[in-house]
């Protein structure tokens, strides 16, 4: 595998040591001071864009050795105008937390390089990598090829095998494995696929020592991992700490970050040159790896490198989904057996015949090798079980020893040394109490599976010592190493566990009646029973006249509010042309009137001329502000672009408001709904804000991202309490954001408020388009 302390595929040093695996726990793997030497790094201040630490081959790509980088200026490293596609890109994108391609680059030896950016540590980390093998001509379609085929594969098991497959074939790796994380920290390899020749590791199982908890924790951090020749001598980082506040670059995100020295020697020990890893995450949690290994250096290329990160994201969701529907499948085919069993316990005389004497019975319900039923000291069993007086004396010591509920080991005999003479048919049980006093059981009985896991070496042996004891040595054997476990049975999973205590819950209210009620009082639990599911019947259809009423109700509200907006606009849109149209040009034409009269009368009358002029242009003016702020016509003419500046020009002169701007669309035009939606909600808030808030500055955001149109409207004002705007005084806040929230409802929009007293405000819009 690639990554630090990732040791798949090797064994542990035969020779009893006296150091353990988990001195890696403590290993600061993500600020190793140093990078692997094919690339280089610049780190630098984001304001000033002085270089403060430098390392790797920043000479034979930038002609400047690393340790007369720190001090200079980003301009003084890098070709002419490179620096300001980085701080375009800054100002752009926000924070970056992962790497991003900012541009490509001919290094001072004529090798064409890649420049990758983000931010760690407080400073701007600039990753330079070498193009040194061929970039596919289309990532996205390569990605999406390597979709197509493994989502050929029907089980979880098959699309592990395709995924390892999908991955040599587009990466050129000599061997790619899918290892999964088992429940007790350790882990095995899944699938393989592999070039002829090549050995095999298909099936070996590693300690939870081989990947520490640091190094998983890169790897739900980082998707990708990387390391082109494992034979490299690391390039320290100069200074190894930031001179301003003592502290180590982390490097958590890095592409080129050196790799700790105990896992390079242990993939010398394989004969592995070159290794890449990519994350498998099921539910936020890490489920495994894709692990790569090659004899020979493999520089593979950022855009390859990234079809491969998107295709490990896409598949661990397409894992998960099927996962999930396996675990579904197996849930629903339980349900149907303990259907069929609370059926058949309502019929059947003999509640213990009835749960093992047909099928489905207790042992398809949970696999098992055998069942027990201890009622009323009588003991019913099917398949391989004990005899009933060793039942006898497990129930008494259950009695003593275990919970009333479920009780279940895969180790029976370690905990309770009598069911060492049965081990061979128990020593695994699950024990599924249905009473109190005396307490009756269903028990499941697994026999001892004497487990031969192949390790890839001693799993318990701990490593020895470099030859001055100031190291962990690398294992060097790599042949498996069996382990037989003695007194333990196939472990009880969770979905075992869940249908126990499902069957228990029926078994109380089902099994235990029949047991201690005479039959009149059954068949009275059985009336209650169907008058209650009547009512039951009764309730649901009175909630589902409820809910076609409400759904009615809420249908007829939303075309109220949605035509009552849509002839609001209407009659704005009339207003406004009127006022623009006919009042606008009646006042021109009074003051055309007006300055023709201007120049036949007497100098007094002139003064009075011209004050009337000054009047009729005022009232133009007030006459165009109505019809904009009405409608405003560049809305429909230019777009919501320009309306906006126009909107916030406005607020800004008339109140001495400042209004910072950052729209993203692009002139693009979106739906007209959406448009006049996302200004009215601009105008409300601004409104309320130069009414209410009591704010010197706000900030508008406005983008298109991933189909939806975005919209971040923020103030420095008083703010307000946002589970309860009355009490801070502010109830036109609650009324504006109510009026928002119906207008958004109309495009299907959302809206989100996060406000506290003497904190500002910040509207969040979302309109899908």
């Amino acid at each position: 595998m690639s990554g630090d302390h990732t040791h798949v595929g090797g064994g542990h040093d035969p020779v009893p040591g006296a150091l353990d695996l988990t001195h890696c726990d403590r290993e600061p793997i993500h600020i190793p001071a140093s990078v692997q030497p094919h690339g280089a790094l610049l780190a630098f201040d984001p304001e000033t864009l002085q270089v403060i630490q430098a390392g790797g081959d920043t000479e034979g790509i930038l002609g400047h050795a690393p340790e007369n980088l720190p001090g200079q200026d980003l301009k003084s490293c890098l070709p002419r105008g490179l620096e300001r596609r980085i701080k375009t890109l800054l100002g752009t994108e926000g924070p970056i937390v992962r790497p991003v391609h900012a541009f490509t680059l001919d290094a001072r030896d004529g090798r064409t390089v890649d420049a990758l950016v983000h931010e760690s540590s407080g400073l701007v980390v600039l990753e330079l990598e070498p193009i040194q093998e061929s970039n596919p001509e289309d990532a996205l379609s390569l990605m999406q090829s390597m979709l197509l085929r493994v989502q050929q594969a029907a089980t979880p098991h098959d699309f592990c095998q395709s995924m390892a497959e999908e991955v040599r074939r587009v990466s050129g790796f000599d061997r790619v494995m899918v290892y999964r994380f088992l429940s007790d920290g350790s882990g095995m390899v899944e699938a393989e696929s592999r070039n002829a020749g090549v050995e095999s590791f298909l099936g070996l199982h590693y300690p939870a020592s081989d990947i520490p908890r640091q190094a998983r924790e890169l790897y739900q951090k980082n998707w990708i991992r990387l390391i082109p020749d494992a034979r490299y001598t690391a390039a320290p980082i100069l200074p190894p700490v930031n001179p301003r506040d003592g502290r180590p670059l982390d490097l958590s995100y890095s592409q080129i970050r050196s790799v700790s020295p105990i896992h390079l020697q242990y993939l010398a020990n394989m004969g592995v040159t070159a290794s890449m890893s990519l994350s498998i995450i099921l539910g936020g949690r890490l489920w495994g790896l894709i692990a790569c290994h090659h004899p020979t250096p493999r520089f593979l290329t950022h855009r390859l490198r990234m079809a491969c990160e998107l295709f490990a994201q896409m598949v661990s969701s397409q894992l998960e989904t099927r996962v999930a529907a396996q675990d579904f499948e197996e849930q629903l085919r339980r349900k149907r057996v303990h259907e069929e069993l609370l059926t058949r316990m309502s019929q059947e005389g003999d509640l213990a015949q009835g749960l093992i004497r047909c099928r489905p019975n207790l042992l398809d319900y949970i696999p098992a090798e055998g069942v027990g039923l201890w009622f009323d000291g009588v003991y019913t069993e099917l398949g391989a079980t004990p005899r009933a007086d060793q039942i006898a004396a497990l129930v008494a010591w259950l009695n003593n020893t275990a919970a009333d509920g479920i009780y279940h080991t895969d180790r029976l005999p370690l905990v309770y040394p009598p069911a060492r003479e049965f081990a061979e048919v128990a020593s695994g049980i699950m024990a599924l109490s249905v009473s109190k006093f005396p307490r009756d059981y269903v028990l499941w009985f697994r026999p001892e599976a004497i487990r031969t896991l192949t390790w890839a070496g001693n799993p318990s042996k701990p490593v020895t010592s470099g030859p001055n004891g100031d190291r962990l040595s690398p294992r060097t054997s790599f042949e498996a190493w069996r382990e037989s476990v003695r007194h333990h049975s196939q472990r009880w999973r969770n979905v075992d566990l869940e249908a126990a205590h499902t069957l228990r819950v029926s078994l109380l209210e089902v099994v235990l009646k029949r047991i201690d009620l005479v039959a009149r009082e059954r068949e009275d639990a059985r009336a209650k029973q169907e008058a209650l599911a009547i009512e039951l019947d009764r309730r649901l259809e009175e909630l589902k006249q409820e809910s076609r009423r409400r759904a009615v109700a809420e249908a007829e509200l939303s075309m109220v509010l949605r035509s009552t907006v849509e002839d609001q606009e209407a009659e704005r849109l009339r207003i406004a042309r009127e006022l623009h149209d006919t009042l606008g040009q009646s006042v021109t034409l009074l003051q055309l009137g007006l300055d023709e009269l201007g120049d036949a009368m007497p100098a007094l009358a002139k003064e009075r001329l011209a004050a009337l002029r000054t009047l009729a242009k005022g009232v133009g003016s007030d006459v165009n502000r109505l019809a904009w702020e009405i409608r405003p016509t560049a809305l429909d003419d230019l777009g919501l672009q320009t309306a906006i500046h126009h909107l916030v020009e406005t607020w800004s002169e008339r109140l001495n408001f400042r209004v910072d701007l950052r729209l993203a669309l692009d002139d693009r035009r979106l739906d007209p709904a959406v448009e006049t939606t996302l200004y009215r909600v601009l105008q409300e808030a601004i409104t309320n804000i130069a009414r209410h808030a009591g704010a010197t500055r706000a900030g508008v955001l406005l983008e298109v991202r991933d189909k939806e149109v975005r919209m971040i409207i923020e103030d420095d004002g008083r703010g307000f309490s946002v589970d309860d705007p009355l009490r801070t005084g502010a109830p036109t806040h609650r009324l504006g954001l109510l009026g928002i929230r119906e207008r958004l409802s109309l495009v299907s929009g959302a809206l989100e408020v996060e406000s506290a007293p003497g904190r500002g405000c910040t509207l969040f819009v979302r309109v899908p388009i």
